[in-house]
Parts: C-alpha cells; structure tokens; sequence
C-alpha cells in the first residue's frame, strides 16, 4: 500500500507553479499590456487630428459662404484674416490673395487657411485655389 500513495504524494508536490513560472507569465502579460495601451494612445491621437481636420474643412467650407470672392467689387492682392466664434473658439482663418501674371489677367492665387493649437503648437489645413476675375475694359461688352 505505501508504493500506491506515494505517486499521489509526489504529484501534489508539483500540482503548483515556481516562482520562475509566475514571474515569466506577469513579464509577458506586462509586454502584452504596454503595447496595447500604446496602440490605443496612438488611436486616440489619430482620432483627434481627424476631429480636427474634419473641422478645418468645415470652417473653411464656411469661410467660403460667410466670405465670398466672388462678390467682391474689386479683387485686392493681401492677405484678410478673421476667427470663429461659438464652439470654435481657438480656431481662426486667413486667405492670402496674390495676382498671377499681368494685371489685365485678372488671375489670382488664392490660399485660405484655417489655423488651430494642438499639443501646444500651431497646425492648419490648407486650401488652395485659382481664381478669375478679368477687369472690366472700356468699350467691351463683358460684364461681371
């Protein structure tokens, strides 16, 4: 009888797990866990500057209504600037204006820029555009 229970003693012996074996399986879940909460930072950083862009787009999209050249008696090469109110506090816009060729062309560059503050410095998102406006010339019949 004594060579029967002595297996069973010997067994739960080594029912457990070492030291060694704890420690290995918390240095590989730690591994595990840093690079997860790492990709998750970086998703949310991304999720943030699409935020961002998306409304850049927007408030450039509003710019163009709220602004319009088209309008605009005479097309003056300079730059105009302005800010959002509302819940787009932090962000404002400017539109450069500068003519392309000769002054009869009446072409003109234009880019309208949205500008806001992330992580401290300053980004923004970029439209850039021609524009037609020929001068009226004495004696033709083209009008605008």
């Amino acid at each position: 009888m004594n060579s029967r229970h002595a297996p069973k003693a010997r067994r739960g012996a080594r029912a457990g797990l070492t030291l060694i074996e704890v420690m290995l399986a918390l240095a590989i879940v730690a591994v595990g866990l840093t690079g997860i909460i790492a990709a998750l930072s970086r998703c949310l950083s991304v999720i943030a500057q699409s935020r961002a862009y998306q409304t850049s787009r927007h408030l450039l999209a509003r710019v163009e209504v709220e602004e319009p050249l088209l309008l605009k008696e005479k097309i003056e090469p300079g730059t105009e600037r302005g800010s959002f109110s509302g819940d787009y506090y932090g962000y404002h816009w400017t539109r450069d204006i500068e003519r392309v060729g000769r002054k009869e062309d009446g072409l003109y560059l234009v880019r309208t820029r949205v500008y806001w503050s992330e992580r401290g410095k300053e980004a923004f998102d970029e439209v850039v555009t021609y524009f037609y406006a020929p001068e009226e010339k004495e004696g033709g019949e083209f009008t605008r």
